[in-house]
């Protein structure tokens, strides 16, 4: 068998599954087998399969069919620009928790936050990216599950992040003392009676780090109750939620920290993904920092030798 042909019958069996993604996924499987990367394959679509090979990929191909997530047959997933190691033991990471990512970010580098927990660590996605983005911050990492923190040890290690990651098996933030400058999470938040209907790959993710209770808020009320007296008073909060659940984690927010700022922010679909939880006056200051910024980019477009903020001269 050729490179074609195996990608050819790769297409045709991931189609029910991968749908519109049948043959990128075939290529992706393809790759890994032959230990090359993707683009290889298009220069090579006559080099012949090894009946090994030819094996494994047959192998992969009906792991994949029969509900495997892609990520975990690949064993890696690409976050924020990084190569994550997953497996079985841990969620597969998702394109719009960078949108809780970013904020985080935006905070940590406006603010110069040094001390950061992230609660739920799962593969360390969130924190591990923290740290390697902020080389100041020291980052804990937490999560329940000492399988999660075995993967999030190995990729901060691969990563070469572990010198400012801290692993600490903990329920929420029980095992930790002292204030924090962030508290970044992202916890289970699908309501117990919606997993069934969950797509067969996706149930076969932990159910640990899916099912969130009868309304999917189980663990974000008991973090909200826990978060007081462990951050700081200019400190924020910054976590993932359903895109029908913002209300509800807005109540809770303005219940236990009732001098921070609360509002939701949206992901890039348009729908209600973070809820951000800010020290007092923080968003005013980013607004006009914006604000600063936008008119030192037009002094500087019509050539002017000084600043047109007096925020910013």
């Amino acid at each position: 068998m050729t490179v074609a042909e195996a990608i050819r019958q790769g297409e045709a069996c991931l189609r029910p599954i991968a749908g519109d993604d049948a043959r990128l996924e075939a290529r992706l499987l393809l790759a890994a087998v032959l230990g090359r990367p993707r683009e290889w394959l298009y220069l090579y679509p006559a080099f012949s399969l090894s009946p090994a090979a030819t094996a494994q990929f047959h192998r992969l191909l009906a792991a994949r069919c029969a509900g495997e997530p892609l990520a975990y047959l690949l064993g890696t997933r690409e976050f924020y620009g990084r190569s994550f190691r997953v497996d079985a033991r841990v969620l597969v990471p998702r394109p719009e928790t960078e949108s809780l990512l970013e904020a985080a970010l935006a905070f940590v580098r406006s603010t110069g936050a040094v001390r950061v927990v992230d609660v739920g660590t799962g593969s360390g996605i969130l924190g591990i990216t923290i740290a390697l983005e902020c080389p100041w911050v020291r980052v804990v990492l937490l999560d329940v599950s000492a399988d999660a923190l075995a993967v999030a040890r190995e990729n901060a290690q691969r990563l070469g992040a572990a010198s400012r990651v801290q692993l600490v098996q903990s329920d929420l933030l029980a095992a930790l003392s002292g204030r924090y400058d962030l508290i970044i999470a992202n916890l289970p938040y699908i309501p117990t009676a919606a997993m069934p209907g969950l797509p067969p790959e996706v149930r076969r993710e932990p159910r640990i780090a899916l099912d969130g209770g009868p309304d999917g808020l189980a663990l974000y009320r008991r973090l909200f109750a826990e978060v007081p007296p462990r951050l700081s008073p200019t400190g924020a909060l910054f976590a993932e939620i359903g895109s029908d659940q913002g209300t509800a984690v807005l109540a809770l927010a303005r219940h236990w920290l009732p001098n921070h700022h609360a509002r939701v922010l949206p992901d890039l679909a348009g729908l209600d993904r973070v809820i951000a939880v800010t020290p007092p006056g923080w968003q005013a200051e980013q607004s006009r920092a914006r604000q600063c910024h936008e008119m030192e980019v037009h002094a500087r477009e019509l050539d002017s030798p000084t600043s047109l903020c007096v925020h910013c001269a």
